[in-house]
């Protein structure tokens, strides 16, 4: 791993700061699970999570917001656009760390001849079976005895991008697909790779029917059954057990908890707890809605 320091953000971004940085990685203000990470400011909405995290070591903050930052474990870099040097320093780690390896495939899967395996970092474990047309780009790993199916797409890149004051930046991803093993990934299912030390992951013996599409960075557990349509959007987790219906959505950074019911085409919005069956748009409680079907009828 690349050191954060001051001559690092002085040869990436031109950016020149007193104080000394010393920052193991980068992450968001609400990022718990990392510690000593340099971050970004542009939102005051942001400023209490800052001044009272024992993550954030170091700070992209305007001018107009460096007033904010009272905590004095927190150093400051002042910067025109915070959120541009966060993420063209973010692209610039992430590819300095990337390594490519030649892709490994077990003699006894069955890849179709008309489907696209990249050359490096993929790996297809026993009795894997790849259907015509499917494509396998770089940082996928299937585990054994699972199945992809015609036209499927697996580790393509994620939708983040973000607006700057020099444009759009496009978030370049470093993470993996990981599909466990007696995994079935349907026809014409897309996953998206993760980036910033979060994979996506489908669970052992989960089964996806088609046109399925999971986001970069969510995590699906074992054993669940994801009907034909349903998009499960980035960062989400989607623990063991869980059934979700035909063209049922789950949003960004909600979590669906183990054994939960997902009804057909329901909008989930809001965390789901472990057992708890919903439905609508937006999801409620499915007796509750039933009910309230029932009231205008």
């Amino acid at each position: 791993m690349i050191e954060i320091n001051n001559q690092l953000i002085k040869q990436v971004l031109g950016i020149e700061t007193d104080e000394e940085i010393h920052c193991e990685s980068l992450g968001l203000i609400i990022d718990h699970e990392k510690q000593n990470i340099l971050s970004f400011l542009d939102d005051q909405t942001f400023v209490a999570d800052l001044n009272s995290s024992h993550n954030v070591s170091a700070i992209f903050v305007s001018k107009k917001l460096s007033s904010k930052v009272t905590s004095a474990n927190i150093k400051k870099i002042i910067c025109d656009d915070p959120r541009y040097s966060f993420y063209t320093l973010l692209n610039y780690l992430n590819k300095q760390n990337y390594k490519e390896r030649d892709t490994q495939i077990h003699p006894t899967a069955k890849v179709d001849s008309s489907a696209s395996v990249a050359t490096h970092n993929v790996e297809i474990g026993e009795n894997v079976i790849i259907e015509p047309n499917a494509v396998i780009f770089p940082d996928v790993v299937i585990g054994n005895n699972s199945i992809v199916r015609a036209g499927a797409i697996l580790g393509s890149q994620g939708f983040e991008h973000k607006r700057t004051t020099k444009g759009i930046l496009s978030v370049f991803h470093d993470g993996q697909v990981i599909i466990g093993e007696n995994v079935t990934i349907g026809a014409n299912n897309i996953i998206d790779k993760g980036f910033s030390d979060r994979n996506t992951k489908v669970g052992n013996f989960t089964k996806c029917n088609s046109f399925v599409f999971i986001g970069h960075r969510a995590q699906i557990g074992k054993r669940c059954l994801i009907g034909v349509g349903a998009i499960i959007t980035g960062s989400s987790t989607v623990e063991d057990d869980v059934w979700i219906g035909p063209s049922a959505t789950i949003s960004n950074q909600v979590k669906v908890g183990r054994g939960a019911r997902v009804t057909m085409g329901s909008v989930v919005t809001q965390s789901v707890k472990s057992g708890a069956h919903v439905t609508g748009n937006f999801a409620i409680d499915h007796g509750r809605f039933i009910n309230f079907i029932k009231s205008i009828r």
